[in-house]
């Protein structure tokens, strides 16, 4: 472990007297949550920051319902509000990822978090669809800066070792956010949406302030020294699953190109593949929040019942989060990512037989058993393939291609299931998430092949 991963617990300026945070000793911590306490306290810090961010997450939860039931926008219109967030997101991850390797990763989160809270103020104000399309692209322009910038600082703080635990963790924090926003958002959407837009506003404002007063910059010269395999330039997979490189810090800082940085990365096969599967699925998994609340709407469910069954993706996660890595750690990571694939193919599939709250329930559970399955190993997957020097745009390319599928996704969700109906989108999404798993099957036979 380096000098970057032992001594951030100072990056909480100092609030924390050890590494992990006067955390319980390793004697008395069961197995299973040992490495977690043991994580740099600046993690922690980020972890909760997200947590009380995400507990106000409540635009992009209740928008496609917002703009097409409450201003009248009509279905198709809402479901391309959120193509237009996508579109942003493509701009914004790559520009996020690039200014954090540049400036920071500390500046890019301020902007992002800080400018977010000002575009929600303004856009539960607007009234105009033209005006509101705009406002949702600029929200999706400046708050989508964050997510490159975090995932670099995490991966930045924790040693490959620690990465799945530590993205994990983050994991767990979003997702117990979501948990309390998604019935407190239904609860609040009966009464008036304006307290949506002003509370997330505000959760996003404080998440701000955490990182403005608590958290240092860790942008450093660090050069890595990694097994080969794992973030050559030919894409050699053999090394994923197990590697552990070592590191050592340098006075020198290196500032890679934009066109030297591109080169670099589509060069890498292992990640290019990794990118289209990315597409595939982030398509897929947007109909959770696009589709899936029209269609629960449509099926008869109030606004109190849906905020109450998408809750249950958030608690799923954080009950299942930390004993499912534990158990999946010994696994090699594609494996474990392509049987979360299967899991998501198979709970979208059965929406289409989902009619009940018992089977809609059950629906969301099993895609959120696929969600949790490979989440943590997705995003150590691509810490570990980026050099340090590249890690944000790494983690930009790969948030690019989430959005292309959250673009692609959430218009394409809508016009199918307003033209063919839920007996054509959920069984098309049961079939695209079976080729994201096929593309990672082609990943893990080139690293058995390599091995």
């Amino acid at each position: 472990m380096t000098d970057v991963g032992h001594h951030q617990s100072s990056l909480a300026n100092a609030s924390e007297p050890s590494r992990d945070g006067g955390a319980p000793s390793a004697g008395r911590l069961p197995e299973t949550l040992r490495p977690y306490f043991e994580l740099p306290g600046a993690v922690k810090l980020l972890c909760l920051g997200s947590f009380i961010n995400r507990a106000g997450a409540f635009t992009l939860m209740f928008l496609t319902i917002y703009a097409s039931e409450q201003l009248g926008f009509g279905l198709t219109f809402a479901t391309n509000c959120l193509g237009a967030f996508g579109v942003g997101s493509i701009v914004s991850s790559l520009a996020g990822g690039h200014l954090a390797d540049t400036f920071g990763r500390k500046p890019v989160m301020l902007f992002a978090l800080f400018g977010s809270a000002v575009v929600l103020l303004l856009l539960g104000q607007v009234q105009n669809r033209w005006l509101f399309l705009g406002l949702v692209l600029l929200f999706s322009l400046v708050t989508e800066m964050y997510r490159p910038a975090a995932s670099a600082m995490v991966g930045d703080l924790a040693a490959v070792s620690e990465r799945p635990h530590a993205f994990a963790l983050m994991y767990i924090s979003f997702n117990l956010g979501f948990a309390v926003a998604a019935p407190v958002g239904g609860f609040l959407a009966q009464y008036s949406f304006q307290w949506l837009f002003a509370g997330d506003a505000l959760t996003t404002a404080v998440y701000g302030l955490i990182i403005l007063f608590r958290i240092q910059e860790t942008l450093k010269a660090v050069t890595e020294h990694r097994q080969p395999g794992l973030w050559q330039a030919n894409g050699d997979a053999s090394s994923i699953a197990s590697a552990e490189p070592t590191r050592q810090m340098e006075q020198k800082n290196q500032r890679v190109p934009w066109s030297d940085a591109i080169r670099q990365i589509v060069r890498d096969r292992t990640f290019m593949l990794f990118c289209l599967a990315t597409v595939l699925t982030s398509a897929v998994f947007m109909q959770a929040f696009s589709t899936l609340p029209i269609h629960l709407s449509q099926l008869g469910f109030s606004k109190g019942q849906i905020g109450w069954l998408m809750s249950t993706n958030g608690v799923l996660i954080v009950l299942c989060q930390i004993p499912v890595t534990h158990l999946l750690q010994r696994f090699d990571r594609v494996i474990v990512i392509i049987a979360g694939e299967l899991l998501l193919a198979l709970g979208f599939g059965l929406t289409t037989f989902a009619f009940s709250a018992l089977m809609v329930f059950t629906t969301i559970a099993i895609w959120t058993l696929g969600e949790v399955v490979q989440a943590a190993f997705k995003q150590s997957m691509v810490a570990d393939l980026a050099p340090s020097e590249l890690r944000g745009r790494y983690m930009g390319v790969f948030g690019l291609c989430h959005a292309i599928g959250t673009t692609i996704g959430a218009p394409l969700g809508g016009y199918v299931l307003e033209s063919g109906g839920p007996q054509i989108l959920w069984p098309g999404c049961f079939v695209i998430v079976l080729l994201a798993g096929a593309v990672y099957a082609v990943i893990y036979r080139s690293s058995v092949r390599a091995g």
